[in-house]
């Protein structure tokens, strides 16, 4: 049990630095500086992710977000990502008393993917550990910052 809570005290300690933003760092093609209209598919069932996504595009001021997909020049799509992992392990005390213990881990991210209009292949990918309005504003964030430094 002792083993059990140290790992798990270790788990929470190191959470909030995998809360970054995680991207890809390809250039971004010439059309995404011309975009002026975007358009959100939320596939996180979290209206949260949209709303935070939402904000942080008004915020930033360069593109518009429409509701019909003809008139987006940018969509971006979220997608949630869940994962759990369960370990066991087994010894004897010197007492040739045998314990067991089993630890689970659950895990989920949001995916962020940018594609152009008329283009299936995504031109932008940012993943985050975060959840809810923080996880849709991070991820237009980090497009932002890449958009700034021209990447």
């Amino acid at each position: 049990m002792k083993r059990l809570v140290a790992t798990l005290s270790l788990a929470v300690a190191l959470w909030p630095g995998f809360a970054l933003c995680q991207s890809n760092r390809l250039p971004l093609p010439k059309p995404v500086f011309t975009a002026k209209t975007v358009i959100i598919f939320n596939n996180t069932h979290n209206e949260a992710v949209e709303q935070g996504a939402t904000e942080a595009l008004k915020r930033w001021g360069k593109l518009t977000v429409v509701d019909d997909p003809d008139l987006a020049d940018i969509t971006l799509t979220f997608d949630k990502k869940s994962a759990h992992e369960g370990t066991s392990s087994q010894k004897t005390d010197k007492d040739g008393t045998p314990s067991s213990n089993y630890s689970l881990s659950f895990s989920s991210s949001i995916h962020m993917h940018a594609t152009l209009k008329g283009d299936s292949t995504s031109f932008y990918d940012a993943t985050t550990t975060e959840s809810k309005k923080k996880a849709g504003a991070e991820c237009v964030t980090d497009l932002q910052q890449a958009y700034i430094s021209g990447r």
